[in-house]
């Protein structure tokens, strides 16, 4: 059993804060799963330490941004705009099409330091000079040299995604070291996110209390994750409308298991063997899940082709802004190509030439079923040479 509890960090952010009104109890379920594995015999001393110290930094940002919402109960009066999702599963060019769309000059996006650290809330005046925008990087540069730099990389002043931003203990790390986190894996993989949807409600209109988007505006958001969840985001977000990112599922899989293995490999003993870090049972339920919302509501899904984003981004996000009816704007190529150029000269290390092989050949995993319908759907092709150079 673990030596830490649940009470010791609630404790240990109680007493950082100041603060001791955590909310709902939701979050205490994950919490639960969460401490068990870090009792758990693989984690190594700097797994443990920095699993136990992520708790606690969640943990805080829970006490405060309750803190905030319950001084300010005129947050809850913020109006959200409508919403252009951008979810698809892990690796499909969330990321790359997340950055192209937030150029549209109607467009606000969360960026990583305000999700990561939302209070007080940020200001329009200060958005760009806030002190936490260098204290999160610093945080994140310390990750520099490893795998995820090269497959997933975001700095504090980018559009991040929402998982980051989620307060009831389902954030993003977390969900990428599943592969030794087991029992919090297992818990997040079937749990109904509902509850966690509804106060992130509650934090975006805390970050756009006071840096609301452009007049007749619009948020464009992203996560993967939601993916698995479509059905209760829809409900709790009546504002948004899903564009979901379409890959070949044989190289969403290779990269999404190269991906996650380099980050659990930091964090467990030398003797250990971890679980398949990306089973592809959990990617064909991804894949249903879009299945499925996109059959119930197709009003609200659009999708867009991976080769054709990598081809062409700024036509791609054109393209779908005209479908979904939103304005034209004039710079938006511009605003991508310079995005794009920025990238090709250094802004983002080129990801690896080489993945390792995924246990299933190509045919082997455009022959299963649900992959297999997923592919004949929204008529993806088959990836038979690697598209590299693009975000994941």
């Amino acid at each position: 059993m673990s030596s830490v509890s649940i009470d010791d960090l609630l404790g240990a952010a109680e007493e950082r804060t100041g603060l001791t009104d955590w909310g709902d109890d939701w979050f205490r379920l994950p919490l639960a799963a969460w401490v068990d594995d870090l009792g758990s015999d693989h984690l190594n001393e700097a797994g443990r330490s920095f699993f136990t110290s992520l708790a606690v930094r969640d943990l805080c940002r829970r006490l405060e941004v309750i803190d905030t919402l319950q001084r300010h109960p005129e947050i809850d009066d913020v109006t959200i705009p409508p919403i252009v999702y951008v979810t698809g599963t892990i690796r499909s060019g969330t990321t790359l099409f997340h950055n192209v769309m937030s150029l549209h000059a109607g467009a606000k996006s969360l960026q990583r330091w305000e999700l990561m650290e939302p209070v007080p809330p940020p200001e329009q005046a200060t958005a760009d000079t806030d002190p936490r925008i260098a204290r999160v990087q610093a945080s994140i540069d310390k990750r520099r040299g490893t795998p995820l730099e090269s497959m997933h990389w975001v700095n504090a002043d980018e559009p991040e995604e929402c998982q980051w931003g989620f307060i009831d203990f389902v954030s993003l790390l977390a969900g990428a070291a599943g592969g030794c986190m087991l029992r919090w894996g297992e818990f997040a993989n079937h749990a109904d996110y509902t509850r966690v949807f509804e106060n992130y409600r509650r934090l975006i209109k805390l970050l756009l209390w006071k840096h609301p988007p452009p007049d007749g505006g619009f948020l464009v958001l992203k996560a993967p994750q939601v993916a698995n969840h479509l059905p209760a985001f829809s409900s709790v977000f009546p504002e948004a409308r899903f564009v979901v990112n379409v890959r070949d599922p044989y190289r969403v899989f290779a990269s999404g298991r190269a991906m996650v293995g380099g980050i659990v490999d930091g964090f467990i003993t030398d003797d250990f063997q971890p679980p398949d870090p990306l089973p592809v049972e959990n990617l064909e339920r991804v894949l249903q899940s879009i299945l499925d919302f996109h059959a119930a509501a197709p009003e609200l899904t659009t999708t867009v082709d991976y080769p054709a984003l990598v081809a062409d981004p700024a036509a791609v996000a054109a393209a779908t802004y005209a479908g979904l009816g939103l304005p034209v704007d004039p710079d938006l190529a511009s605003n991508v190509d310079a995005f794009l150029e920025a990238q090709r000269n250094g802004a983002r290390v080129r990801p690896p030439a080489v993945l390792p092989e995924p246990g299933l050949t190509h045919d082997q995993m455009l022959q299963r079923p649900t992959v297999a319908a997923f592919c004949a759907r929204f008529g993806v092709e088959p990836e038979r040479v690697r598209l590299t150079g693009a975000h994941g």
